[in-house]
């Protein structure tokens, strides 16, 4: 991702801060082109987010290909993100600016990473006052720093798991002041008791934890509609259990998972993730431009919901759609034809046919998408939903430039709707007539 300088004037200031700033903002703004809008000052009366005699403006332009993704549904989320950030860049620069000289020499590495958790920081600062009213930044950035800790540790053999909601759902004073996190973080074993997939911990905008809730008690306070959805293990491993109860308590959700990934929720899905010391905001765009390029809405939800799943996994997997599944003849092997199951003659049936007859996917639901297409090869349904092909070989010609999947995907997207290549490293990229449209969720590729 790139970002750009713009000046007012001829000449454009040294601002190595204000560079490493617009890296970090376009890490987290996928598909948005950041730009740094300076405008020279006579007498500046305090230090602010600019360099020395300059006042800088931070403006995001979505990228024009990835905004005729997003339907109009969508925009207000997508809205809300790139106002959110845009501020959240200000503040930061000019924080960091208090206390880093402008000598014109770029910032080490230990302060980049600094910079880039203390802007998502000002993001998710930003977004939890929206929702409560209440700003609360030194309790955002302790979370994070408590986090990154239990992501290096390990209690009793275990890789740590930690769920947190920072809400303000509670009207009456606590009983017993309990600090969060210090006073977690001198427990031992409080990370596996608030493992953020069997329980979490609640906490107030002062700070204060004030009582778990657990997963199997979750549906006693949802209000929605009287009852849980059914959850598969390997949804809660993602986080499932912090989104649902953001969506019900509303605030800011906190899930650091098994593979050191920190993910954050707000209104029930995902906001910001952290991986690999950058943070990428989840894509909001990847439901509607589903829905979109397939024509149906339930589609969308299915395939985008699966693809959210596996990418929590470490796996792979390539879902498409098609429109006519004739579009299959030739690309894709008879024997892996699911709907094709019925028309072969059972004297000639292939073994791999006569499996087919054993799978249960009609009407074909979420965790049996899910425990197909973390097969190998591809998962193909029409718009209507119904299972075309699983574990399909796609015959395509490889490049040495990416992988056999990767390959696969472009090939199959030449005759579908649209093709997700979900990476093991939980990437999500949208392909479409042999093109990547855009890669979301983790970092994209700089073309």
């Amino acid at each position: 991702m790139t970002w750009l300088r713009t000046s007012t004037v001829e000449h454009l200031p040294a601002d190595p801060l204000g560079d490493a700033v617009a890296a970090a903002l376009a890490d987290v703004a996928l598909g948005a082109e950041v730009e740094l809008a300076y405008t020279p000052i006579d007498q500046p009366e305090m230090p602010g987010a600019g360099p020395p005699g300059w006042r800088v403006d931070i403006v995001l332009h979505h990228n024009e290909r990835v905004a005729r993704l997003v339907a109009a549904g969508e925009r207000p989320a997508l809205i809300e993100l790139l106002d959110v950030v845009s501020e959240a860049g200000l503040r930061t620069a000019a924080a960091f600016r208090r206390h880093q000289p402008d000598d014109g020499v770029g910032i080490n590495a230990a302060l980049t990473r600094a910079l880039r958790d203390a802007v998502a920081g000002e993001i998710l600062t930003r977004y939890l006052a929206r929702r409560t009213g209440h700003e609360a930044p030194e309790l955002i950035a302790e979370t994070i720093e408590y986090l990154l800790e239990l992501g290096g540790t390990r209690v009793e053999s275990h890789e740590l798991t930690h769920g947190v909601v920072i809400t303000d759902v509670f009207a009456d004073a606590p009983r017993l002041e309990f600090a969060y996190p210090a006073d977690i973080r001198a427990a031992k074993r409080a990370s596996l008791l608030f493992d953020g997939q069997r329980s979490l911990l609640v906490v107030d905008t002062d700070g204060r934890a004030r009582s778990e809730l657990q997963r199997h008690r979750l549906e006693l306070i949802d209000h929605r509609d009287g009852r849980m959805r059914m959850r598969g293990d390997d949804l809660f491993e993602s986080g499932a259990l912090i989104a649902d109860a953001t969506s019900i308590l509303g605030g800011l959700g906190f899930f650091l998972r098994a593979d050191r990934t920190i993910w954050t929720f707000v209104d029930g899905r995902p906001l910001l993730v952290r991986r690999g010391e950058h943070w990428t905001a989840f894509p909001l765009e990847l439901g509607a431009a589903i829905e979109e390029m397939a024509g149906s809405s339930e589609v969308a939800t299915l395939i985008a919901n699966a693809a959210f799943r596996i990418s929590a996994q470490p796996t792979g997997a390539i879902l498409a759609v098609v429109d006519d599944p004739m579009r299959l003849d030739g690309v894709v092997s008879p024997k892996d034809r699911y709907d094709l199951r019925d028309d072969v003659d059972r004297e000639a049936m292939q073994i791999e046919t006569r499996l087919h007859h054993l799978i249960d996917a009609e009407p074909l639901d979420e965790q049996t998408l899910v425990r197909l297409a973390m097969l190998d090869g591809a998962t193909i349904v029409d718009r209507q939903g119904h299972l075309l092909a699983y574990g399909a070989i796609v015959t395509s010609k490889g490049s040495q430039y990416e992988g056999a999947r990767t390959a696969a995907a472009r090939t199959l997207s030449k005759i579908a709707d649209v093709v997700l290549n979900v990476s093991v490293d939980g990437d999500i990229t949208i392909f479409r007539h042999g093109t990547a449209l855009t890669t979301l969720l983790g970092r994209a590729a700089r073309a």
